[in-house]
């Protein structure tokens, strides 16, 4: 083995691909990336910043190659939550990569009927994400979990918020019935932004883990 090689082999692989992306040696990055163990850290990170930078660095024959190395590696890992993160990053980042053959396959139907199970109104799950016009027509799955997913983290960020404002002892003073008309408003609208994350995160969790 030369010296290089384990340079290479003994630095984070996250950096290594980093430095190859910089340069669009996109070969040499995939080649990195089959070598390395997968694991959900430095080696994921490490496949977001090829997916990201190849979508945006290469085209035509060149795009053709990586598009199919980046499917040999992802049909490739061997752990299902692992593979099924990686196609749902690919499409959080907005990229053009398509590994939805990895994930369930759903209709616009079937997506219907897994937010009435979440009691999440079908138009309001229109307004996050984009669907198929017609009913029986497959959905980009990835693309809607990571929709679902990224609802859900704004709803608890503004539970959050509204959390900041209601003082540690609310919840005994609202069962006493000597809660503040202002502090019960801002406790109904934290519960409520939870309970809305937790729908939007449920819907993800079904989409991703049929029963």
């Amino acid at each position: 083995m030369t010296t290089s090689r384990i340079v290479l082999d003994y630095t984070r692989v996250s950096d290594d691909t980093a430095i190859l992306c910089r340069r669009k040696d996109f070969p040499r990055a995939m080649n990195l990336l089959q070598r390395r163990e997968p694991d959900r850290r430095r080696w994921r990170l490490a496949f977001r910043q090829v997916a990201w930078a190849g979508d945006h660095g290469v085209d035509g024959a060149k795009r053709s190659w990586l598009d199919a190395a980046l499917r040999e590696v992802v049909h490739g890992v061997g752990d299902r939550r692992l593979r099924s993160e990686l196609a749902i990053d690919a499409a959080e980042m907005g990229t053009r990569w398509d590994f939805n053959a990895v994930l369930p396959a759903w209709s616009a139907r079937d997506l219907w009927k897994a937010a009435e199970q979440v009691d999440l109104p079908m138009q309001y799950v229109t307004m996050v994400t984009d669907l198929p016009k017609a009913i029986h027509a497959p959905i980009d799955t990835a693309r809607v979990i990571a929709d679902c997913r990224r609802t859900s983290e704004a709803h608890r960020q503004l539970a959050l918020t509204a959390g900041a404002e209601v003082p540690a002892s609310a919840v005994i003073e609202e069962v006493r019935g000597t809660l503040h008309e202002r502090v019960a408003a801002k406790l109904n609208e934290m519960r409520g932004q939870q309970e809305a994350s937790r729908r939007w995160r449920e819907l993800a969790h079904r989409l991703l883990n049929p029963a």
